[in-house]
């Protein structure tokens, strides 16, 4: 898939991509050319998959949708690419950069509920909040505290200096 395949079917409004319609050529049939382009042409596409992102299948393969959209833009695909915000359905450009693959985790949500549903802060059998840190395959001891929002907040400044513009406390 290159920049120039992308462009040639699909057209960019707001973060989405829409399908262009396609000439009469590009079918062996007319009754299939006009099926076609009535039912998708200048329609979003894709759809939803199961863990939020959305997909698009071209020519019997699926493709990440934020994927196509940088393509169609840079005319580049980096290895990974991270959405500022979390919303893996929100692929404008300016939500979408290029991350290594521990980058992208940075900014990921929490993804299991914990004892004080703060990112990075336990509650011990004894009632007081620790806090600990992951970056680079290393955990970090940020220290013991006796409220959640001392806790919460020294993690949160401990993880804004490992992580920089990755850094989610979410």
């Amino acid at each position: 898939m290159n920049q120039e395949t992308v462009k040639s079917l699909f057209t960019y409004r707001r973060g989405h991509l829409y399908w262009k319609e396609r000439p009469p050529e590009a079918f062996t049939h007319y009754r299939t050319y006009v099926m076609w382009n009535r039912r998708y042409a200048n329609k979003p596409a894709g759809n939803r998959g199961k863990c939020g992102y959305i997909k698009i299948g071209i020519s019997k393969k699926w493709y990440a949708e934020h994927r196509l959209v940088w393509l169609y833009h840079k005319g580049w695909l980096p290895k990974m690419l991270d959405h500022k915000n979390g919303v893996f359905w929100d692929n404008r450009m300016s939500n979408l950069r290029p991350a290594t693959c521990m980058e992208n985790r940075w900014n990921s949500r929490r993804k299991q509920p914990t004892t004080t549903n703060v990112k990075g802060v336990y509650k011990r059998k004894d009632g007081a909040y620790e806090a600990h840190i992951c970056s680079d395959f290393k955990r970090y001891y940020v220290g013991r505290f006796v409220s959640k929002s001392a806790a919460a907040r020294a993690v949160a400044a401990y993880r804004k200096d490992l992580h920089k513009e990755f850094a989610r406390d979410g």
